[in-house]
């Protein structure tokens, strides 16, 4: 988290230090995001970042964590447990939600998913417990349905939740990093695994 010091500025002077913070991330993998062009870009001298910030990772953790909030933002009550939306008409839902996200912000995008490909981050407790947080939410609705008989009691939860999850991540990693993204393409792709694990993959023949 930033120093007190960086919540004590002014809104101008915080919105510059975060908007050169996703342009430099929206660019480059963690690994190759250089403070000096963040510093450079926000205009402040390289002494009062660290007055803001602890280091790199602390400035990364805090973009990710604002991302990952607006993001959430756009999804409603799909997140909650109350949402009478089976899991995987939900999981479309938030998946188009996210591509709503990544029409309006392209940058805080490609800056996410910029870290996601990062192997260093990912291995941070925040991505960690954010990960398993996800999972466990997810998990939640698979259990819910499997009370109500929609999923079958045999499907292993968490797998599934997992599956669920590494899919997410697989079809939209490499996608939103492009100049030109074809968000048909990508709907298209999750209407059709959505469609797969209805129906299954098995042609039943009738004897």
């Amino acid at each position: 988290m930033p120093y007190p010091t960086y919540f004590n500025l002014s809104d101008d002077k915080k919105e510059r230090i975060m908007n050169a913070a996703i342009k430099e991330m929206s660019l480059h993998a963690y690994e190759y995001v250089n403070l000096a062009n963040i510093i450079r870009d926000a205009s402040i001298p390289r002494g009062s970042f660290y007055q803001y910030f602890k280091d790199k990772r602390d400035l990364c953790d805090y973009v990710y964590s604002y991302i990952g909030t607006l993001k959430v933002s756009y999804f409603g009550d799909l997140l909650l447990e109350s949402c009478p939306l089976p899991f995987l008409e939900r999981f479309r839902q938030i998946y188009l939600k996210g591509i709503e996200f990544a029409k309006d912000r392209p940058l805080l995008v490609k800056a996410g998913q910029h870290m996601i490909k990062s192997d260093t981050y990912m291995q941070s407790d925040q991505v960690k417990d954010g990960i398993q947080g996800v999972i466990l939410l997810f998990k939640t609705f698979i259990l819910k349905d499997q009370e109500k008989g929609l999923i079958h009691p045999s499907i292993d939860s968490e797998l599934l939740a997992t599956l669920m999850l590494d899919f997410m991540n697989k079809i939209s990693i490499d996608a939103y990093l492009e100049d030109d993204v074809d968000f048909d393409l990508i709907e298209s792709k999750v209407n059709q695994v959505i469609d797969i694990l209805r129906k299954g993959i098995e042609v039943y023949v009738s004897s």
